[in-house]
């Protein structure tokens, strides 16, 4: 016998076969999730999913643009050329030319009335004006409480609002904030605007600081010698004040104040308190109508010699020295 070398034994287990193409792979979860699908973001921020394809030469490569994303044809872009050419730019017009619009639209000859009621509230002393009604109750579980009805008073001194016949557009102010710093201009510093005693203060409130300081002409009535002591001076004192570029006040006064000669000495209680215009910022002119006493424009007048010779210093300390009696 010809000696062989000795045969390895062959193994009992049998060896794998690798998986055809046509059997199906086992892989993990997550692997077949990688495989079997892709996210695609668009550039419009789109996420969509898509299966994935097999490079091939005569197949075309995903494209990353949104399915939204068309070239746009001629005639578009031709419509997108004259919906531009159509839009009136309104800031691109010269400044004069703007002025000029603002001012057609802010500016009147007759006087503005400024009028911004308060609040009303009810007092202890105004109890008296409101009373309880009583209604009769109706069938049903559900009743009416007793209401109180407040009852106004009707000051026959109150100035009749005037309403102009053509009103300014003060929407233009709201357009945007370039057009209102231009326009603001034209309508506190172009404009004549009265006030009423009552709402005077509350109405110049309402203003920022910077639109209380382009006012420069204002006109106001005074009804009777009661209110030159109280609303009058109030007016003066905490809110005409505080329009820095105020140039002209016009006051008016309907009818003659009582005079109080017959008393010892010259004074005149009403005539005094006029001195309340030192309040008034340096430079402001005052020019009264109506029927006006002598111990008034005399009063008036020393109050304007005084602004003009007295320096900046000088004329912020006299505000808060005591008026001398006439």
């Amino acid at each position: 016998m010809d000696n062989q070398p000795p045969q390895p034994r062959r193994s009992s287990r049998k060896r794998s076969r690798p998986a055809l193409s046509d059997e199906p792979s086992v892989l993990p979860a997550t692997q077949k999730r990688r495989r079997s699908s892709y996210h695609h973001i668009s550039a419009s921020g789109r996420v969509s999913t898509a299966s994935p394809k097999r490079s091939s030469s005569s197949q075309p490569r995903p494209s990353f643009g949104s399915a939204n994303d068309q070239p746009c044809t001629a005639e578009e872009e031709e419509e997108e050329e004259t919906d531009e050419s159509e839009v009136f730019r309104f800031m691109d017009l010269p400044a004069e030319l703007r002025v000029h619009i603002y001012r057609m639209a802010l500016q009147r000859a007759e006087p503005l009335y400024i009028h911004l009621p308060q609040k009303q509230t009810i007092t202890d002393d105004e109890e008296r004006y409101c009373a309880p009604v009583r209604r009769p109750a109706r069938a049903g579980p559900c009743r009416h409480r007793p209401s109180r009805v407040r009852l106004e008073r009707h000051d026959p001194h109150a100035e009749p609002i005037r309403r102009p016949k053509d009103s300014i557009n003060p929407a233009l102010l709201r357009t945007c904030s370039l057009v209102y710093k231009e326009a603001r201009q034209v309508l506190y510093s172009d404009n004549e605007f009265v006030l009423n005693l009552d709402t005077g203060i509350h109405s110049l409130e309402s203003l920022r600081q910077r639109n209380r300081s382009l006012i420069k002409s204002v006109a106001l009535t005074i009804p009777s010698h009661h209110d030159i002591l109280d609303g009058f001076a109030d007016v003066v004192r905490l809110g005409l004040r505080y329009c820095w570029g105020l140039k002209s006040l016009t006051i008016t006064l309907p009818r003659s104040f009582p005079d109080d000669r017959h008393l010892a000495g010259t004074t005149n209680v009403y005539a005094n308190a006029f001195h309340i215009l030192r309040w008034l910022p340096k430079g402001c002119r005052v020019k009264m109508d109506g029927i006006v006493s002598e111990s008034i424009m005399r009063v008036v007048a020393d109050e304007g010699r005084l602004m003009d010779v007295l320096d900046d210093k000088e004329y912020l300390k006299r505000q808060h020295q005591m008026p001398e009696r006439h």
